[in-house]
């Protein structure tokens, strides 16, 4: 139960941040204020629903609990309302706030595909999709690159998690620990290539420089 709403209310703190970073591109882009609401309810709620969604579980997890809904609204005009203000004094704060939900995003996914039974490749697969696949989708509808491919290591971070909740799982490990370890290594791996901007490494092979003859 503990852990439960533990991972619960870091779960609505997530949606917050990730609404609140939509809904500033969102203006960024030049939407207006309901277009804000969308893009917002995209980046927060978009990857639990294709994990729902990929996995045959219904109903929809905002369907039922409409809090979800009424935290990514308000948000969303909040910062509409105060868009200079969020910008100057609360970037810094909602890059922490977004790898708390990245974390929690990212567990709630492993728990969902584990309790229907999945293999364990997409147990890990589900939870990466619920913690990046809102922010892919809103940065598509918002013709952006999507800023989880190109920025410091993200969806790695959800991987590792994942390896990590496999292996408390194994050893028998209570749920609220094989959460609670799972998602403090995801964010704490996230912060660390914030700070360390840390880039995965590219696997293309150099071009070879053809000596001039003279």
């Amino acid at each position: 139960m503990f852990s439960h709403n533990f991972i619960y209310i870091l779960d609505l703190i997530g949606c917050i941040a990730c609404a609140a970073a939509a809904a500033s591109l969102a203006k960024k882009v030049g939407l207006d204020f309901l277009g804000a609401i969308m893009i917002a309810a995209i980046g927060a709620i978009g990857g639990g629903t294709c994990r729902d969604l990929l996995i045959d579980r219904h109903p929809l997890f905002w369907l039922i609990d409409l809090n979800y809904l009424i935290v990514v609204s308000i948000t969303a005009i909040t910062v509409q309302i105060f868009y200079y203000q969020v910008e100057k004094f609360f970037a810094r704060p909602l890059v922490f706030f977004d790898a708390i939900g990245l974390a929690a995003f990212a567990v709630i996914g492993f728990e969902a595909a584990l309790s229907k039974g999945f293999a364990y490749p997409i147990v890990v697969l589900m939870g990466v999709v619920t913690a990046v696949n809102g922010g892919i989708m809103r940065d598509i509808v918002c013709r952006q690159i999507p800023l989880v491919l190109r920025e410091e290591i993200y969806i790695t971070c959800a991987i590792c998690g994942g390896i990590v909740f496999l292996i408390l799982l194994k050893l028998d490990c209570e749920i609220w620990l094989r959460d609670i370890v799972s998602l403090s290594v995801t964010f704490l791996l996230r912060l660390l290539a914030i700070k360390k901007k840390w880039n995965l490494p590219s696997i293309t092979i150099a071009e070879k420089k053809h000596l001039k003859n003279q």
